[in-house]
């Protein structure tokens, strides 16, 4: 549910990889190409690959801790603020829009259970540079010490580091459950509730090579009664990271309105009052992949993709088109 913020490590991720295969490739030509027992060379490429791997880290951890902290910190300051008017969802931050979007009183359980929700990531990411440290350990002495003992004592370690970690994220009452009991739990005040999870498997994911790795089916499905009105959120899917379809189950006219320039527009005969309401939703290109259909089961808003707090502010616009519609009749 949470995502945006690691700009930095990834620009380092995306121009480090150019850089290091320059080296790499400098390194190849200029040291290797003659050499019978090239291990000054194989050194050098080594250290540079460890060198980026471990700057790569460091930046992606700083970036987790201060999105998380960041995060936390919001949600307190929000929440001591008390929840505000929503003027307009897009310039708000997420705390903010979780806090003003809150129809119960927010406990200390709520705010605990975003705070929680990032330990799977800092543990992800420690596993990561857990098993980075002992392919280092092993594959580079294999080529300089022209040994195989290393793989022996390294392969198996790897292994069993890649299965603790997916026994421990994918294991009933594991990261993934415990990940999803707080959204459950951070998403209480605003009258919601998980009632669908994710599947993950661990599938084959390339039938040529072999290669194996999870694999998501399904959405994580939010659903609770706001404002006299049934609501259901639907997040993610198959091959829909990022996407998200919000649905208020109020009696609607059939109506199609889509996000063009900036602004949610009515398409065609959709009804004055639907129109009246898009005309007075700030401007913004983040409503961009936005659709929102109307009909007798409610009003539905699909996005294609969004940042983290989107789908929240795609709630928002239902609600208030629902709200347009009553006060029309």
């Amino acid at each position: 549910m949470f995502s945006g913020g690691f700009k930095r490590s990834s620009r380092f991720g995306l121009i480090g990889v150019i850089v290091v295969m320059i080296l790499v490739a400098v390194i190849g030509l200029t040291m290797g190409s003659n050499d019978p027992n090239p291990k000054l060379a194989l050194g050098l490429i080594f250290g540079v690959l460890a060198v980026f791997f471990v700057i790569l880290f460091a930046l992606q951890r700083s970036d987790l801790e201060r999105v998380a902290g960041e995060n936390v910190k919001g949600s307190e300051r929000a929440v001591a603020e008390g929840g505000q008017a929503i003027e307009n969802p897009m310039t708000m931050s997420e705390p903010e829009l979780w806090t003003a979007m809150a129809i119960r009183p927010i406990d200390s359980e709520a705010l605990k259970a975003r705070s929680q929700m990032w330990d799977s990531g800092r543990r992800s990411q420690k596993l990561g540079m857990v098993v980075t440290l002992l392919i280092f350990l092993t594959v580079p002495p294999i080529y300089i010490f022209e040994s195989f003992v290393p793989l022996l004592i390294g392969g198996p370690l790897i292994v069993l580091a890649a299965i603790y970690g997916s026994i421990r994220a994918l294991a009933p009452g594991g990261d993934l459950d415990s990940g999803y009991d707080q959204v459950g739990t951070a998403m209480a005040p605003l009258g919601l509730e998980v009632t669908e999870r994710p599947k993950v498997s661990i599938e084959t994911r390339d039938a040529v090579t072999g290669r194996v790795g999870p694999k998501i089916h399904g959405a994580l499905v939010l659903d609770g009664e706001r404002h006299g009105h049934p609501v259901s959120v639907r997040l993610g899917g198959e091959s829909k990271t990022g996407a998200s379809e919000v649905t208020v189950r109020s009696g609607a006219p059939e109506f199609k309105a889509k996000a063009r320039d900036g602004r949610v527009r009515p398409a065609e005969g959709a009804p004055t009052a639907i129109a009246d309401v898009l005309a007075s939703v700030p401007n913004s290109t983040r409503w961009k992949k936005v659709s929102v259909e109307g009909g007798p089961e409610g009003i539905v808003i699909t996005r294609k993709g969004g940042e983290q707090s989107d789908w929240m502010a795609d709630l928002w616009l239902a609600e208030r088109l629902a709200s347009g519609l009553t006060a029309g009749v």
